[in-house]
């Protein structure tokens, strides 16, 4: 079809208008050629240098895909098979265990679902650390869950995946992917800081930005094989995910079995819920809702490093693509907007219909099923039934009140002035509430009309002993952890709950915790960062607090 640009154009700068600090680019293709490309912003500010088609940006976790392909490389190579245990290829790995010995399989790292931890930021932000130096470290960690009974985004599993991929080849990770995938597919890969890139394409970088918009270096960078300082062009991944929509061909030849790339796009899951929340399978996320017009489901990724955000997604039956990069510390809400609103543009001039409108009609219900109390990253949030017989949510000293829709979706009302609303909730009124059970645990999913998530899991008692309120108060960075990124941490007690605040590059993650015994506590709740151990010691008298990797001594 012909598409008109100028309009697309348009779109994107009515979309970005004044937001972008840096650089920004996008492309919208099918599974033959490129259907639109826009580009906006400054690649370099200092020398006037605008994005184009062959500027390079750092492409986070989008590695992950192209990991997942070296490892069907070798599994087609009969060298390898998804069932394995992990163990069969590097036996020296080993995690701590509440709850017995069970297989690693590489498919359940493939879909974030092995109960490995998610994140041990000293090892990816400390240059002294390689990546393969994950596997020593990960020995003082637990299990957070069984294989497959909950979706917990691992960039740590990604990395062993990585070293899968050297201990079968015989090669390094970087060296693999080049010769199997790279060069086959012509593209244009650096697993390199940008610092460390080779000279002469230096001027093609696009380089980062603070939110204030001005020029930084990217902290992240150890974890290669699961997404960090990887610099591609926009037409560069298009060529793979061309390969893709082709079931496996570039152009006239065949690198991967038809059968293969299905299986990439599969979904296996035995829970009924699994099929409709906004999950990975084999490295592709599932049930996206990006656009406002009828079409089939989209897969796709996307990537985040501390300045360059990217999103990756196609819808495999239309066989449509898109593909946005950015270079600034503010650029991911701003992309998510813009993809969606290419999307829409360019669905509307293809003639695809639009989706029936309307939110979920208000209902009347038996709403005594709903009282009950969870643990979420909000911290606990309490549905009860007022004097009025009404159906209230609290979090903490809040209450608000809620409208039951159909299907057994809940609304929340938030109280005005929001101003008096904390930032972290106001999320609440940005999507429906419901409980549900999910592999046999109670918890609460939230559809904000893009996506549906996992928010909470049934709460549990705090159980806080007096060693650890002894150890409440305000700790700081140990071990040299870059001090941009890893400011400290705060342990104190909130409504009768123990919460850990970590200070990570200008933000806060809230953890609520549930002590075990004098020295470890789990995380509360349920998905990314849940159910993982954290630490405490007393060494030369201080306390010492371990957490994500992260090592605090408690100031006196």
């Amino acid at each position: 079809m012909n598409v008109d640009s100028k309009k697309l154009d348009t779109v994107l700068r009515q979309t970005l208008k004044n937001t972008n600090k840096g650089a920004i680019s996008a492309l919208i293709f099918n599974e033959k050629e490129v259907l639109y490309e826009g580009h906006d912003g400054w690649a370099d500010k200092k020398n006037h240098r605008k994005p184009a088609s062959d500027t390079l940006y750092m492409i986070g976790s989008n590695t992950k895909v192209m990991t997942t392909l070296g490892l069907m490389r070798l599994w087609e190579d009969g060298k390898l098979d998804p069932q394995d245990d992990i163990r069969k290829y590097i036996p020296e790995f080993e995690v701590k265990s509440r709850m017995g010995d069970y297989p690693f399989t590489i498919e359940d790292f493939l879909m974030h679902r092995s109960g490995l931890v998610c994140d041990m930021y000293r090892y990816m932000t400390d240059g002294r650390f390689h990546y393969r130096d994950i596997v020593a470290g990960l020995r003082g960690t637990w299990r957070t869950a069984l294989p497959t009974e909950m979706f917990s985004y691992s960039n740590l599993g990604y990395t062993l995946l990585g070293i899968v991929i050297e201990r079968v080849s015989g090669m390094a990770y970087a060296d693999f992917l080049q010769k199997y995938l790279f060069e086959p597919l012509q593209m244009e890969v650096y697993f390199l800081a940008e610092n460390e890139l080779p000279e002469a394409v230096r001027n093609r970088v696009a380089q980062s930005y603070d939110r204030k918009g001005k020029r930084q270096l990217d902290p992240l960078g150890c974890c290669i094989p699961a997404g960090s300082h990887t610099y591609t062009t926009v037409y560069d991944l298009m060529k793979m995910a061309q390969m893709i929509l082709n079931k496996g061909k570039a152009g006239k030849k065949r690198l991967y079995q038809k059968k293969t790339i299905e299986w990439l796009e599969q979904l296996p899951v035995r829970d009924e819920l699994d099929r409709e929340l906004a999950v990975i399978g084999h490295s592709l996320f599932h049930n996206k809702a990006l656009s406002d017009y009828q079409t089939g489901p989209f897969h796709g990724h996307g990537g985040a490093t501390v300045y360059h955000y990217s999103l990756y997604d196609y819808l495999p039956e239309e066989k449509i693509g898109i593909i946005i990069f950015s270079s600034f510390e503010t650029g991911r809400p701003i992309i998510t907007r813009l993809e969606r609103a290419l999307l829409n543009e360019y669905l509307k001039q293809a003639g695809f219909r639009k989706k029936e409108t309307g939110k979920r009609p208000k209902v009347r219900s038996d709403i005594t099923n709903y009282v009950g109390k969870y643990d979420t990253a909000f911290g606990p949030l309490a549905f009860a039934l007022s004097d009025q017989g009404r159906l209230v949510l609290q979090a903490g000293q809040l209450c608000m009140k809620t409208e039951t829709l159909a299907d057994g979706w809940l609304r929340v009302i938030l109280p005005k002035p929001l101003k008096d609303v904390p930032a972290e909730l106001r999320v609440l009124a940005s999507g429906d509430l419901k409980q549900a059970v999910y592999f046999g645990h109670p918890v609460l999913i939230m559809d904000n009309g893009s996506a549906k998530t996992v928010i909470g899991s049934r709460y549990q008692e705090p159980c806080i002993n007096e060693t650890w309120l002894k150890a409440v108060g305000a700790y700081q960075p140990q071990e040299g952890i870059d001090a941009f990124f890893f400011t400290g941490m705060d342990l104190y007690l909130k409504d009768g709950e123990l919460v850990l605040t970590l200070k990570i590059i200008g933000e806060k993650l809230n953890y609520y915790l549930r002590v075990l015994n004098e020295e470890e506590a789990l995380v509360k709740g349920f998905g990314r960062n849940c159910r993982q151990t954290v630490t405490l010691k007393k060494e030369k008298g201080s306390f010492i607090l371990v957490c994500d990797g992260l090592k605090a001594r408690k100031k006196r």
